[in-house]
Parts: structure tokens; C-alpha cells; sequence
């Protein structure tokens, strides 16, 4: 815990600028030409998603340490790997963009206010859990991490465009190698505890998906979105950025157990993406016959 806490928060930095490198002041345009869709996916993100947490939270007798990673993860933005997904697998890539751009900047905000609706009017034991940092220290730190190098990769990008053009790639592989080394870290310092990690949080994390999952294919289908839509929502939604989640895990509390659920999912959300991807180009193909 004690390297995450220390190493984590410069490898989010870089992860996030990273992720701003192939971002420009127009990645917002989805705002404007595709309003409902932006609007849906930016609602189920910061109100669908934790509406899932409570919900898990408040109804399933899990361990304490269970419920607030799950809550984590359903706060946190989407993942860097949205947009390459959302592309491969026939989405929105500029709706994807922006939806990953906007809870990605304004996750200082959304992340405390969430955590601390839930600490303060769900958990009745505030004494159960240790905070390290204040939920306000927090915010600053997460602005500093993920707000400002998203601000920075923006300008440096719209500034030196060829050249941004190309350390992208190598940055992409950094990035991944970055957020790979950090779940890595967060897992081995703790390895005693992976039998304890699977049976807590493995399966419930599962449930997270299913929720998030079903939610979006139904208001995708309430609100009448076309399918490249349809796909980046669902894509935007479901994929957490469990690095962030990780490292802020490690900043918030001081037990290993509370960024158990966040690790799962970030590794586990991957599968089920696979499952969808597989089902989308089983359609496709059908389509064509």
C-alpha cells in the first residue's frame, strides 16, 4: 500500500496526460452534435452508475470493506481504454471521447461528493472506517492527478499537434504498462490475502456489471439510440478507471481490503467487454446473411 500511495499518484499523472495526448479543445463537440446521447451517458456515469453502488450497498449483506470499494468503483470515470474499444468495436468514437474527456475532468468533484454522500448518510459506524485524508484533501489530490495532466495533454496536443501525433502510440503502451504495474503492485504487497481478495470480492464485483449492463441497454433502448450509440454508452459506463480507484483507495484508507473490489473489476470488466464485443460481431455477421 505504502508504494501505491507513493508511486501511484505520479503514475495516474502520466496515465492521464496520456490519455489527454489525443484529445484537442474540439473533443467536446459531441456535446453540441449529439446532445442526448452525451447527456444519457454522462448521467448514467455520475448518477446510474452510483445508484448501482447504494443500491448493492444498502441491500446485500456484504463486509463493510466490500460495500465501500464497490461504491469506489461506481464513482469512478471511465477507463482510458474506452475510446480504442469504442472504435474497435463500431461506437461513437467521438461521443466516447467526450464522455471520457468530462468525467475524467471533473472527477475531483464527482468522486468526494459521492464517497461522502454515501460515508455520511449510508454507514450509520462512521468509527468502522479510517480515513488517512480528508474528503476535501482528497479532491485536491485527484484534481492534481487526473484534472490538471488531462488540461495539460489538451494544450500540449492542440499546440504541437504532429508531434503529439507521434509519441501517442508509445505513450498508449506506457500508459497501459503504467496502470498494469500499479494493479500489479497494489495485488503482490498484499499476497497473502488473494485467497481473501477472490472470496470478497471476485464475484460480487461481477454483480456491478450485470446492474450497469442492463441499465444502459434499457435506457439506450427507452431513448432510442442507434447502435454505434448504444455501444459507446454502454462502453463509457461500464468501463472504471480502476487506477484511479486504486490509487485513491490507497490515499483514502488504511487497509489493503477497501481497493480489493476496485482491482477485481478493473481486471475483470475487460471480460465482459470481451463477452459483448463477441456478441456484437456474432450480430454483425448474422446481418450479413
Amino acid at each position: 500500500m505504502e508504494f501505491v500511495k507513493l508511486a501511484g499518484p505520479a503514475g495516474m499523472f502520466f496515465i492521464m496526460f496520456s490519455l489527454a495526448l489525443s484529445l484537442k479543445t474540439n473533443a467536446f463537440k459531441a456535446i453540441a452534435s449529439n446532445p442526448l446521447s452525451f447527456y444519457l451517458g454522462l448521467v448514467l456515469q455520475l448518477i446510474g452508475m452510483p445508484l448501482i453502488g447504494f443500491i448493492i450497498a444498502l441491500t446485500i449483506p456484504f463486509p463493510v470493506e466490500v460495500k465501500v470499494g464497490i461504491v469506489l468503483i461506481t464513482c469512478l470515470p471511465s477507463a482510458v481504454t474506452s475510446n480504442y474499444l469504442s472504435k474497435k468495436m463500431g461506437g461513437d468514437v467521438a461521443l466516447s471521447i467526450s464522455l471520457t474527456a468530462v468525467s475524467s475532468l471533473i472527477a475531483f468533484l464527482t468522486i468526494p461528493i459521492i464517497i461522502k454522500v454515501y460515508f455520511y448518510y449510508v454507514i450509520q459506524d462512521q468509527s468502522i472506517i479510517i480515513f488517512q485524508t480528508s474528503l476535501i484533501g482528497t479532491s485536491f489530490k485527484l484534481f492534481a492527478i487526473v484534472t490538471i495532466p488531462v488540461i495539460l495533454g489538451i494544450i500540449f496536443n492542440t499546440i504541437f499537434d504532429e508531434f503529439s501525433k507521434k509519441i501517442d502510440p508509445i505513450f498508449d503502451k506506457l500508459s497501459l504498462l503504467v496502470f498494469l504495474f500499479i494493479i500489479g503492485v497494489a495485488v503482490y504487497q498484499d499476497l497473502y490475502l488473494i485467497p481473501e481478495y477472490i472470496r470478497y470480492a471476485g464475484i460480487k464485483t461481477i454483480l456491478i456489471f450485470i446492474l450497469a449492463f442492463i441499465m444502459c441497454l434499457a435506457l439506450s433502448k427507452l431513448f432510442k439510440l442507434n447502435e454505434k450509440d448504444k455501444i459507446t454508452v454502454t462502453l463509457e459506463t461500464t468501463l472504471q478507471n480502476g487506477g484511479i480507484g486504486i490509487v485513491i483507495g490507497a490515499i483514502m484508507f488504511d487497509d489493503p481490503k477497501y481497493i480489493f473490489p476496485v482491482a477485481a473489476y478493473a481486471l475483470l470488466q475487460y471480460l465482459f467487454i470481451l463477452i459483448y464485443y463477441s456478441f456484437i460481431r456474432f450480430k454483425k455477421d448474422n446481418e450479413k446473411y
